[in-house]
């Protein structure tokens, strides 16, 4: 499935191995997230724990 404009943890592309990837060359920028939630806010928010956290 080709990514919608939903949480970037659905579709074919693989951003938990993006994001990580990121983490491991270093990059220290920002990256932006632009998507709709397909349900309530905090709920579409989950996916991006890991990154929060660090």
């Amino acid at each position: 499935m080709v990514a919608e404009r939903y949480e970037p943890d659905r579709g074919e592309v693989n951003y938990t191995y993006l994001l990580a990837l990121l983490d491991e060359v270093g990059y220290g920028g920002w990256v932006g997230c632009e998507y709709r939630p397909a349900g309530e806010t905090r709920a579409g928010l989950g996916w991006a724990r890991p990154w929060l956290a660090a």
